[in-house]
């Protein structure tokens, strides 16, 4: 399931491509599955069509879905190598975001109660 936060700074497009590559990365989508459709996933997540069409354009130009006409969007044969690699880079953010909020003076209660209050906005 993908979840948009409107109140993020991160534009929704983008929390649509995360979603999806989630999804791929955690194996609920898979090579050669059909991609949700632009319609359903815009009624789905309330929003605007246009923001999806945005979000799988940009996916299908990176390679991570493909397209074909009459047949579809599908999930992209390199698409898990993919998800895989980006993982590997939120990790590495979510590495130095933990050194950047010690370094500010957060103490690890603030930062585990941070991790607290995000788990419990998940499904």
């Amino acid at each position: 399931m993908i979840r948009i936060d409107p109140r993020s700074p991160v534009p929704i497009n983008e929390q649509i491509k995360a979603g999806l590559r989630g999804l791929i990365a955690r194996g609920a989508l898979k090579p050669g599955d059909p991609a949700p459709s632009i319609r359903g996933l815009a009624e789905t997540l309330k929003v605007n069509p246009n923001t999806v069409a945005r979000a799988v354009r940009e996916l299908v130009i990176e390679g991570v879905l493909d397209a074909r006409r009459g047949e579809g969007t599908t999930i992209a044969d390199a698409a898990p190598r993919m998800a895989k690699s980006g993982l590997d880079g939120v990790r590495v953010r979510l590495d130095e975001s933990l050194r950047q909020a010690r370094r500010g003076g957060l103490s690890w209660s603030d930062v585990e109660a941070a991790v607290r209050e995000a788990r419990r906005e998940e499904p």
